[in-house]
C-alpha cells in the first residue's frame, strides 16, 4: 500500500442566442429559485427516500461500502483536542483561504475544478484526453468518500466541536457529523495519488502537497482530529491504488498500426486546414468501458452508403446550412465548438448540487456517475467512428466553409452531441426539474456540430442517441 504522511425555463434557440453580454450568455437563461418562490428539488436519491446510509451503493473499485472500514478508535486523546484548539488560535489568513478552498463545498468538488484548470496547464482537448482522468478521479474520489462515510456512521465518535466547547466548528462544518475517518482526507488522498498517476508532467510531490493542504484545514476548521485524517488519508491511498491498477490495465496504452486504415470513396482521410495524417484516438473504442458490455454494445446501424440518394440528402443539409448560416448559428457553433462538454456537465453539476444541498455522498455519486456515463458514450462513439470511418462533410465537397476546424477522425457518430446527450441524461435523472433545459442544452450543442459544417445531420442523431443509452443505463445502476 502507498505510504504517505431553480427551474430553468424553456427557451426558443432564438431567445436562447440573443444575449450578447458575454461568452457565458450562449447558456439557456437561468429562471432563478429563489425568484420564483418555489423551493429547491432534493437530488433524486434523497428525493426518492433511500436510505440516508449509503452501504448499499454501488462501488467502483471496493467490494463494498466497509470493505476498508479501520477498527473503531476510540476517544480522541487529550493530545489530539490540544493540537486542533492550537491550530485554530495560530490560523491567519492562509489557513482561512485553504479551509474555504477545500471545505466550503462538497470534498470531490475542489479536486473536480483543479483537474479542470490542469487541461487547460497540459493542454488536455475536450473529448476523450479529458473523459478518461474524470471517470478515473470521480469513481475513486466515490469510494474513498463512501468508504469514509461508512465508517464515521459505523463508529459515530464525535468531531472535535462535539469533544470540546473550545472548538469552534467552520461555516459549513457540521458539528453533529462523526469525524472519524475524515471524508475530506479520504478524498484527498484519493485524488492526490489518481492526479499524480493521470499528469506526469506535473512537478513531483505537487498533488501530494495539496492534499496535506486540505487535510491540515480540516484541523484549523474544527472539523477532525489529527488521527481522523490519518485514518481516511489510507482509505483514500487504498481506493488510489486499485484505481490505477485498473486504468493501467483498461487498454488505452494500446498502438494502433497505420496499415489497417481503410482507403476510398467516402473513407475518411485528413482533412483542412491542419491535414492531420493519423487519425485521433484511432483504439478508443477499445478501451475497457465502465458499464457498457463492451465498446459497441450499443453501435449505430451503418450510415447511409457513400454516393447514394440517403447520403446525397445529407450532404444537401449541410451545403444548405452553411451556405444560409446566420450571425447566432456561427456564433453558437464556435462557443460549442471550442468548449468542453466534460467541463460544461462538472459546473453545472454543482451548481445543482449547491442549489438542493446535496451530502458528500451523493455529490461523489453525482459526479462519478456523470463522468461515467460521458466516458462509456465516447468509447461507444469511437467504436462506431472506426468501425465505419465516414468522411466528413469537407472530404465530399472541398466549398463548404466551417466555422471551426474540422476535427481530425472520422464523421459518423458524433462525439460532442452524444457526450452532451449522455451528460443530460445523467442529470435529469438526479434532478429532474431541470431535465428539460439539460435536453435543450444537449440539442443546441448537437445542432451548432451542423451549423458549423463539421458534421452531418445523421451523425448528430446517432451521438445523440447512443449517448441517451448510455444516460439511462448509468442511472438504473442501483436500481438494477
Amino acid at each position: 500500500m502507498i505510504k504517505r504522511t431553480g427551474f430553468h425555463a424553456p427557451v426558443s434557440r432564438r431567445a436562447f442566442m440573443a444575449s450578447t453580454a458575454s461568452a457565458a450568455a450562449l447558456l439557456l437563461p437561468r429562471q432563478s429559485i429563489a425568484s420564483s418562490g418555489s423551493q429547491p428539488a432534493a437530488p433524486r436519491a434523497q428525493a426518492q427516500n433511500e436510505p440516508a446510509v449509503p452501504g448499499d451503493w454501488r462501488m467502483w473499485y471496493l467490494a463494498s461500502a466497509d470493505a476498508l472500514r479501520p477498527p473503531a478508535p476510540g476517544a480522541a486523546t487529550r493530545d489530539e483536542i490540544d493540537e486542533v484548539i492550537r491550530v485554530q488560535s495560530a490560523a491567519g489568513p492562509e489557513v482561512t483561504e485553504a479551509i474555504m478552498r477545500w471545505g466550503m463545498g462538497s470534498a470531490p468538488i475542489a479536486w473536480s475544478n483543479l483537474a479542470i484548470e490542469l487541461f487547460t496547464e497540459f493542454g488536455m482537448g475536450a473529448g476523450i484526453p479529458q473523459s478518461r482522468p474524470m471517470a478515473i478521479l470521480h469513481t475513486a474520489m466515490h469510494d474513498a468518500a463512501i468508504a469514509a462515510w461508512d465508517a464515521q456512521l459505523a463508529h459515530a465518535r464525535p468531531g472535535p466541536a462535539a469533544t470540546d466547547s473550545r472548538i469552534t466548528p467552520a461555516g459549513v462544518v457540521d458539528a453533529e457529523q462523526p469525524s472519524f475517518p475524515s471524508a475530506h482526507a479520504a478524498v484527498a488522498g484519493a485524488a492526490s495519488v489518481v492526479l499524480t498517476y493521470l499528469f506526469t508532467d506535473a512537478a513531483e510531490g505537487r498533488f501530494d502537497q495539496l492534499a496535506a493542504e486540505a487535510t491540515e484545514s480540516r484541523l484549523a476548521a474544527g472539523a477532525a482530529f489529527r488521527s481522523d485524517l490519518d485514518a481516511g488519508l489510507q482509505i483514500g491511498y487504498a481506493v488510489a491504488e486499485l484505481a490505477i491498477a485498473r486504468a493501467m490495465d483498461d487498454g488505452s496504452a494500446q498502438t494502433w498500426d497505420p496499415a489497417t486504415m481503410p482507403s476510398g470513396p467516402g473513407v475518411w482521410k485528413p482533412t483542412p486546414p491542419m491535414f492531420v495524417d493519423a487519425p485521433a484516438f484511432p483504439l478508443g473504442g477499445s478501451r475497457t468501458p465502465w458499464v457498457l458490455t463492451g465498446g459497441d454494445q450499443f453501435r449505430p446501424a451503418p450510415p447511409p452508403e457513400h454516393g447514394s440518394a440517403a447520403w446525397r440528402s445529407e450532404l444537401a443539409q449541410v451545403r444548405h446550412i452553411v451556405a444560409n448560416r446566420d450571425f447566432e448559428q456561427n456564433r453558437a457553433a464556435v462557443w460549442w465548438g471550442t468548449s468542453s462538454p466534460i467541463v460544461h456537465f462538472t459546473r453545472w453539476a454543482q451548481e445543482q448540487m449547491a442549489r438542493t444541498g446535496a451530502t458528500l455522498p451523493e455529490a461523489a455519486r453525482i459526479l462519478a456517475d456523470l463522468h461515467v456515463a460521458i466516458d462509456d458514450t465516447l468509447i461507444g462513439i469511437w467504436d462506431a467512428k472506426y468501425t465505419y470511418w465516414t468522411s466528413r462533410p469537407i472530404t465530399d465537397d472541398e466549398e463548404i466553409v466551417t466555422s471551426v476546424p474540422t476535427p481530425p477522425y472520422p464523421a459518423y457518430p458524433a462525439g460532442y452531441p452524444a457526450a452532451m446527450s449522455a451528460g443530460a441524461t445523467v442529470m435529469g435523472h438526479y434532478f429532474p426539474d431541470v431535465s428539460v433545459d439539460m435536453d435543450q442544452r444537449a440539442w443546441e450543442a448537437s445542432c451548432s456540430r451542423l451549423w458549423a459544417g463539421i458534421h452531418y445531420g445523421i451523425d448528430n442523431d446517432a451521438g445523440l442517441l447512443l449517448g441517451r443509452r448510455v444516460g439511462r443505463l448509468v442511472a438504473a445502476l442501483d436500481s438494477a
